[in-house]
């Protein structure tokens, strides 16, 4: 049999559809991954049995219509509804033909397929197919799956209640981690692991196997309190040369409202200087327009961020996915009555909250600028935050600068 999975992009490797290939080529069938763009010529060609489609929530209508074009142009696949927004809200796909399956889909293709292959733990995964993704300077990774937190913009807490089985972090081996990575021989590793290491006792495992067999330089997400002298060495002398740590919000009110009041800025503070001491880049994530933020608590997260000086700030504008519990606070208060397919487009534009316009703009403006603000060591004045003052240039160019300083010497 033959199975076309479509992703939403093949910029960089996708590894649930990765993943999911790997089981269909060990089930003895042939797989290939394309992305929304291609899938329509290639299924001509391939004349594929089933055709899976990973959705992102905002992306579904996009490929519903792909699934009609494929319909429409005689092809008789079964069609399979899987990843983040068909786990959550399946009854999207109700009056679409085909199979929902939510969740963790490796055990699910293989039954889909009559495989014997049946894998009860992590560890027994087969690693992802890069077949379909050649030439890729950045490699991509996970070595753990799961989050112990509960952070209110994210899915995560829906997951735990969904897939209590699955609720805990579980990380794959340290030797098996480092043998897959060393069977790719990467120019770049990125760990996309939501926290990485978190065990200690795996982290001096992983560390050691690491600089022994790869030594390839990597990135990895961490979080602020998580940063000690220890991991910092650990993850120094397994040449981890950029870090990723959210901070979110400066404000302790907002902490608390998204459930992120286990961190704070002097955390941050002593996370950045940690990673300064040891040539580790700190790349810092941010999120401006929470519910209820004023600019002035967002302009208190771009103080911070100037203080930690990191290499470069990420900084993305709130966007109240539908199920999580910020989404249903922002219903109850009247801050959002929207369609949640619009948010799909809007990570990096506009708040779609029912927030004003002059704060709106402010919050997009201040967005714009601040990475460029980081750079120069500047706090801009809430009334310099319109259109006007900020040439759009200003972004483009310093989100060039922040990769150039995430993979040095690939980008």
């Amino acid at each position: 049999m033959r199975v076309l999975l479509v992703c939403k992009s093949k910029a960089i490797e996708v590894l649930g559809v990765m993943y999911l290939s790997a089981v269909v080529k060990q089930s003895g069938h042939e797989a290939r991954i394309v992305d929304i763009r291609e899938a329509l010529t290639v299924a001509k060609s391939w004349n594929p049995d089933f055709i899976g489609y990973s959705v992102m929530t905002g992306d579904q209508e996009r490929f519903k219509e792909l699934n009609t074009r494929l319909r429409g142009n005689l092809l008789h696949f079964t069609a399979l509804w899987g990843g983040p927004h068909a786990t959550f809200f399946p009854e999207d796909f109700e009056e679409e033909e085909g199979i929902v399956w939510t969740g963790e889909g490796e055990n699910f293709m293989a039954e889909i397929l009559g495989s014997a292959n049946k894998y009860p733990n992590i560890d027994s995964f087969p690693w992802p197919e890069r077949e379909d993704f050649p030439n890729m300077p950045i490699r991509d990774f996970i070595a753990s799956r799961g989050c112990n937190f509960n952070c209110g913009y994210c899915y995560n807490g829906a997951w735990k209640k969904q897939f209590p089985e699955l609720a805990a972090v579980r990380a794959r081996s340290a030797k098996d981690v480092v043998k897959e990575i060393a069977s790719t021989d990467p120019k770049f590793v990125y760990f996309q692991d939501s926290c990485f290491g978190i065990e200690m006792n795996w982290l001096r495992k992983f560390s050691q196997e690491y600089r022994e067999k790869v030594n390839s330089p990597y990135h990895c997400h961490l979080r602020p309190g998580m940063v000690n002298e220890e991991r910092t060495l650990l993850l120094h002398d397994s040449n981890c040369v950029s870090v990723k740590i959210a901070l979110e919000t400066a404000s302790s009110r907002l902490r608390n409202l998204i459930n992120r009041g286990h961190t704070s800025n002097e955390d941050a503070y002593v996370a950045s200087g940690w990673l300064r001491k040891w040539g580790i880049k700190l790349i810092m994530q941010n999120i401006l327009g929470l519910p209820t933020a004023t600019i002035e608590d967002d302009l208190e997260t771009l103080e911070v961020n100037i203080k930690c000086k990191p290499a470069y700030s990420w900084v993305s504008i709130f966007q109240p996915y539908p199920g999580t519990e910020l989404a249903g606070y922002c219903e109850k208060e009247g801050i959002y009555t929207g369609d949640y397919s619009e948010i799909g487009d809007n990570f990096f534009d506009k708040s779609v909250l029912n927030i004003g316009d002059v704060l709106k703009e402010q919050v997009a403006a201040l967005q714009r600028i601040f990475a460029f603000c980081i750079e120069m060591q500047v706090m801009p004045k809430v009334e310099d935050l319109t259109w006007e003052r900020l040439p759009k240039f200003i972004h483009t160019t310093m989100r060039k600068v922040g990769d150039s300083r995430m993979f040095p010497g690939i980008l």
